[in-house]
């Protein structure tokens, strides 16, 4: 857990979906993800605002491999903040925590906020869920922190973003009670996820929803059928006040070696 009670503001990273294969020559669409994955880094490194805390929310390997989670725990190593990460449905949750069993705790403490890190997973499965069990859980968790301001950080969207195809892998199992239980607890201000590859900011009565574009490839907003889209990777950084509100934005990282196949039908 991060602490830093002193802080008026805390300033949080989100990355999102690297795709990480384990060969240094694995490429997404044609993109080097390791590369892009790098670059985003190296911007975060240089800027004038350090994070206090990075969250990756899923999707950190192409195909669950040890191999690829090892690769990008090595390229983690330059990041001086404290980091964690959830699950996507193309990891392996289980092998996460083996080869590094404290980067997934339920709640990270900022100040007076607490980041919720919520596992969408479901073994086998593009889309996402949860069973009942699991929504017990988190309205545990969020009653258990009522003088706090939540962050609910996730991999899969609860609500459509308007791309059909990505909106059919949405969170479906008990997605109408987590969306009941968001809606009646007052502490909750703010949802983000990943999975869709493209930024997307709306609410929820007062709460934010918010997703976050790729480090690696970028899918077109709006779209029908499946879209790459020429948007470059990029990252999303929240300012989370005492108060309980917040700035968040998005910031693309241009990358000068950054080759996608545009015409791909699928991946």
């Amino acid at each position: 857990m991060s602490n830093h009670p002193e802080k008026a503001v805390h300033r949080l990273i989100q990355i999102t979906d690297p795709h990480i294969g384990g060969r240094p020559d694995y490429q997404l669409l044609g993109l080097d993800t390791g590369h892009t994955l790098d670059e985003v880094l190296s911007v975060l490194e240089g800027g004038a605002v350090p994070p206090e805390v990075m969250v990756v929310t899923g999707d950190v390997s192409a195909n669950s491999s040890e191999a690829a989670y090892r690769r990008f725990l090595h390229k983690m190593q330059r990041v001086t903040s404290p980091w964690y990460w959830i699950p996507g449905n193309h990891d392996n949750p289980q092998r996460m925590d083996q080869l590094a069993p404290r980067r997934r705790p339920e709640v990270v403490e900022l100040g007076n906020w607490r980041l919720l890190l919520l596992d969408t997973s479901v073994p086998g499965q593009i889309c996402g869920g949860f069973s009942t069990e699991e929504l017990t859980r988190i309205e545990q968790l969020i009653a258990s922190h009522n003088d706090s301001h939540l962050l609910l950080m996730m991999h899969h969207q609860p609500v459509p973003v308007g791309s059909h195809w990505i909106d059919g892998h949405m969170l479906r199992e008990g997605c109408d009670a987590f969306i009941e239980l968001v809606r009646g607890a007052p502490n909750v201000r703010a949802i983000t996820w990943g999975h869709v590859h493209q930024q997307y900011d709306s609410h929820l009565g007062s709460v934010g929803l918010h997703a976050t574009p790729s480090t690696s490839v970028q899918f077109t907003p709006g779209s029908g059928p499946f879209a790459v889209d020429d948007q470059m990777p990029g990252y999303r950084w929240f300012d989370l006040h005492q108060d309980g509100s917040y700035e968040t934005g998005v910031e693309r990282v241009a990358i000068a070696e950054y080759s996608v196949d545009l015409a791909s039908s699928g991946y």
